[in-house]
C-alpha cells in the first residue's frame, strides 16, 4: 500500500500500530488510536471533510478507488476511510468523510470507543436515537458523528462532519412539518414589535427554549425565497429579516453558537454578499497571526480552545470564500483570500 494511505490491518482484524492522524496525544490501546484520533481531530493524516482530492492524494497516496454518481458527486475510498466531493461550479467541494466501522472483521465496540476517549478528555455525548435501530454519538468540537448498532453497541460508522448534532438539533420535532410552518407563517404576518412580544410571552424555562427557537428555524428554512426571488436592502423578503430574526433567537438561547449562525446566514443567503462576508470576519475569534495550526499546536485537551478556534476561523474562512465572486469590497477579498491560504494548516 502506498505511503500514507491508511495501515495495512484495519480492515484484516481492526489492529494499527498507533494514531494516523496529526497527533496521538494520549495513551490507548494501538488498535483503537486510529478511532479516538478520527473522532479528535475529524481528520485522516490532516485529510478532513474540506480537502480537495488532490491534497487526499498528497496526504494519504494513491492506493484508492473512485466512482462518481449521475448527480456529479465524486466518491473515494481507502479501504474503511471514505471521502466524498460534490461538483460546485467547475469544481469539487469536500462535504464528508466516513470511517466504515461495520467494515473491520474484529467489531469495535462503542463501550471501549468512549472510555478510552474519555481517557484522553475528549468524550462523547449520546444523543437521540435515529429510531430505526442505531444509537448516535457525537464530538460537538470535531463535528465527528459515531453511528452503533443499538443491539450489539458495534460501531458501524464514524463520520465528519455529523448529520446529526446534540441537544435539540439530534431530536425529533415536537410538532407536525404543516404545525411548524403554521406557526412561521404567524411569525412572518407580525411587525417587529409583535414578534417580541409574542416571544416575551412563550415559557423561558431553557431546554424548551432552545427547542422552541431550532424547530421555528428548520420550519422557516423551507419557506424562504429562492436565490431568483431574494432581493436585498429595503427590499429584502419579510421571511429573510423573519429568518435572521430566529437565527438570533437560535444564539441567544445557546442551540447555535456564534459560527453556526453566521455560516447558516451565508448558507440561506439572507445578507447581501459583502455584508455576509463581513459577519463571518467579524465573528473569526483569532487573528491570523495568533491562529493555532496543525503544525503548531497538539490536539491536546489543554490546547481546545486554541484547537477550536482554529477550526472556527476555517469555518467561516470557507463560508466567505463561497461568496468571494460576488464581493465588491476589496479589503474583504484580500481578507479572505489572506484566511484561505492558511486553510491546509487550519485544525
Amino acid at each position: 500500500m502506498p505511503e500514507g494511505a491508511v495501515p495495512e490491518g484495519v480492515v484484516s482484524g481492526g489492529v494499527v500500530s498507533g494514531g494516523v492522524g496529526p497527533s496521538a496525544v494520549w495513551q490507548g490501546s494501538p488498535g483503537m488510536a486510529f478511532f479516538t484520533d478520527f473522532v479528535v481531530t475529524g481528520a485522516v493524516r490532516g485529510a478532513d471533510a474540506t480537502s480537495t482530492p488532490a491534497e487526499v492524494t498528497a496526504l494519504l497516496g494513491d492506493g484508492f478507488v473512485e466512482s462518481r454518481t449521475g448527480l456529479g458527486q465524486l466518491l473515494r475510498c481507502y479501504d474503511l476511510v471514505e471521502f466524498a466531493w460534490e461538483r460546485e461550479g467547475d469544481g469539487l467541494r469536500g462535504f464528508c468523510i466516513t470511517v466504515q466501522a461495520h467494515r473491520l472483521d474484529v467489531p469495535l465496540p462503542v463501550d471501549e470507543l468512549a472510555a478510552d476517549l474519555d481517557r484522553a478528555g475528549f468524550p462523547l455525548v449520546e444523543v437521540a436515537p435515529d429510531g430505526v435501530g442505531c444509537r448516535r454519538f457525537v464530538r460537538a468540537d470535531s463535528r465527528v458523528g459515531v453511528l452503533v448498532d443499538e443491539g450489539s453497541g458495534q460501531v458501524l460508522a464514524l463520520t465528519a462532519p455529523a448529520w446529526f448534532a446534540p441537544g435539540p438539533r439530534g431530536e425529533r420535532s415536537p410538532w407536525s412539518r404543516e404545525a411548524g410552518r403554521d406557526r412561521v407563517r404567524h411569525l412572518v404576518g407580525l411587525g417587529a414589535a409583535e414578534r417580541e412580544a409574542w416571544a416575551r410571552r412563550q415559557p423561558d424555562e431553557a431546554d424548551e427554549a432552545a427547542r422552541r427557537w431550532w424547530f421555528l428555524w428548520v420550519a422557516c428554512r423551507p419557506l424562504l425565497p429562492d436565490e431568483g426571488k431574494r432581493r436585498f436592502g429595503h427590499d429584502r423578503s419579510v421571511w429573510e429579516v423573519l429568518a435572521l430574526w430566529l437565527l438570533g433567537a437560535c444564539e441567544s438561547a445557546g442551540v447555535l453558537d456564534r459560527t453556526d449562525a453566521v455560516c447558516e446566514i451565508v448558507r440561506y443567503g439572507l445578507l447581501e454578499p459583502d455584508a455576509a462576508v463581513r459577519a463571518c470576519l467579524d465573528a473569526v475569534p483569532v487573528s491570523r497571526a495568533d491562529v493555532a495550526t496543525r503544525e503548531s499546536t497538539p490536539y491536546a485537551r489543554e490546547n481546545l480552545v486554541a484547537v477550536n478556534a482554529s477550526r472556527a476561523a476555517k469555518r467561516l474562512t470557507l463560508a466567505a470564500g463561497e461568496l468571494l465572486p460576488r464581493v465588491r469590497d476589496r479589503a474583504l477579498r484580500a481578507e479572505v483570500e489572506a484566511w484561505l491560504e492558511l486553510r491546509t494548516r487550519l485544525m
